[in-house]
């Protein structure tokens, strides 16, 4: 780029100037100094906020992120100290870019200054909310069960601290450069005010050198000659001033471009820097990924193959148990069921033994009572009472009637008459002898059904009642007995 050229005055008349801008009032001139001091007070706010807004993270952040290094073994005097060593490290970098950014208005942040930002932003937003992102303590690249209000209650506070930060650095650009506008004002104002108070005293400086041309003509014309070669020069140097100015005033807008260019250029290589770092740093994750990933798969594949042995084990393992159990049943079968065989015969043979018994005293009992009807034609005297019982083998029937209450047998009767007809019934039965049933309705007085419920009951009773059967032979027994004694004692 070419260095600019100075104008020269020519002979045909004086230079063209650029066009003066606009005046600058004094009511203009507060209000600009107003707003810087608004400007400032906003600039001290922001930088305020930041900090506060950074001690508070800091102490909000710090309980997460100690517990988050205690949980991967560092003691917990150590583990303390990471929260704020990250917190301020970012509030560092935002305090001394507000700080910058206020004191000259071309500043703008590099790439580590950012780098640092974000890094100490983004590292205690991470701590703070790792424990919601992986509630079960397994890395994914993608959250699997992810606790949302968690994360949103961990990323409040860091949010709001690196949205702000950058938020702050537009504040700080905007109101520089505000800044640099007002104080331009201010000085034209100024500017102004100088050169209206030269142009009052050049007036009065003609004044008075008019007043004494009236005085002195004659020396007037030399005075004069004098003082048009003196307001030429000042004319002429004024004006070569005014083109000086330009000049320089061109000279810095050149300057102030080129810088701009440069800083553009300087901006665009760290942009370009940052975006292969950003590449390089997402090739070493992404391959470190796909290698952990892949001693993950042949960590599970060692693991499955251990399982597969492991159940092939156990379950040859129980195969054996099984046939040695299933061989234990057997014979644990066969034991229990040659036991129950030969307590089956036993029993048997004790029931055999038993109905022998019963069959050879109702035997006995049946030839005594064929004896007692052979003799008793040539008792008849004695027997004349029983007249009733001949021909019916074992019967103990009483002569019981319902005439000799009235017409009505009380409860305790009627209970008694069918208890001994059944053991009637039962006794035949027994003793293989055809019981008399109309003689045993005529004797109680009753019909075919009374009787027939008789009959059904006593067999039911001799095949479901427990000791019916023996009480029947007992008193069957007993009677024959007495009927011996009976007959003895009448001989």
């Amino acid at each position: 780029m070419s260095a600019p050229t100075v104008p020269r005055p020519q002979q045909a008349g004086p230079p063209k100037t650029p066009a003066p801008p606009p005046p600058v009032s004094e009511a203009d001139a507060a209000k600009a100094r107003k707003s810087i001091a608004k400007l400032d007070e906003v600039l001290a706010m922001v930088t305020k906020a930041l900090l506060t807004l950074g001690g508070g993270a800091l102490i909000f952040t710090c309980v997460n992120v100690t517990l988050f290094g205690i949980s991967h073994e560092i003691p917990w005097y150590i583990a303390w100290m990471l929260d704020p060593l990250a917190s301020l490290a970012l509030i560092t970098v935002l305090y001394v870019d507000g700080v910058l950014a206020e004191h000259g208005g071309d500043y703008k942040p590099g790439g580590w200054p950012f780098l640092l930002r974000w890094t100490a932003g983004l590292s205690t937003w991470v701590m703070n909310c790792w424990t919601s992102l992986y509630p079960d303590g397994h890395f994914h690249f993608v959250p699997q069960k992810p606790d949302a209000g968690g994360i949103l209650l961990h990323s409040v506070a860091p949010a709001l601290l690196i949205l702000l930060a950058e938020a702050a650095t537009g504040y700080r650009k905007y109101a520089t450069r505000r800044r640099g506008e007002l104080t331009a004002i201010i000085t034209r104002f100024e500017t102004a005010k100088v050169a209206e108070r030269e142009a009052a005293e050049k007036r009065a400086r003609e004044e008075a050198e008019r007043e004494a041309t009236a005085k002195r003509e004659a020396a007037e014309r030399e005075a004069a000659r004098r003082e048009r070669e003196e307001i030429a020069r000042l004319e002429n140097e004024r004006r070569q001033a005014e083109i000086e100015a330009a000049d320089r005033t061109r000279r810095a807008e050149i300057e102030a471009e080129r810088e701009r260019l440069v800083l553009t250029e300087r901006t665009a290589e760290i942009e370009a820097n940052r975006r292969k770092a950003e590449a390089e740093i997402e090739d070493r994750r992404r391959r470190e990924e796909w290698e952990r990933e892949q001693a993950e798969r042949d960590r599970e594949a060692a693991r499955q193959a251990e399982i597969v042995k492991a159940e092939a084990q156990a379950e040859a393992l129980r195969k054996e148990a099984e046939a040695q159990a299933e061989a234990l049943r057997k014979e644990a079968e066969a034991a229990a069921e040659a036991e129950r065989i030969r307590a089956e015969a036993e029993v048997r043979a004790l029931e055999e033994a038993e109905k022998l018994k019963r069959q050879r005293a109702l035997e006995r009992a049946a030839a005594k009572a064929r004896g007692t009807s052979e003799s008793a034609g040539a008792r008849a005297s004695i027997s004349a009472g029983r007249s009733s019982e001949s021909g019916v083998a074992l019967s103990a029937v009483p002569a019981l009637s319902a005439s000799e209450n009235g017409g009505r047998i009380p409860r305790e009767v009627r209970e008694k008459q069918r208890d001994e007809a059944e053991r009637y019934i039962a006794k035949c039965s027994l003793s293989g002898i055809a019981p008399d049933l109309e003689r045993l309705g005529n004797q109680y007085g009753k019909g075919e059904t009374w009787v027939g419920d008789r009959v059904r009951a006593a067999k039911r009773r001799l095949a479901e009642e427990d000791g019916f059967e023996e009480s029947v032979i007992a008193d069957a027994l007993d009677v024959f007995e007495d009927d011996d004694s009976n007959n003895a004692g009448a001989a």
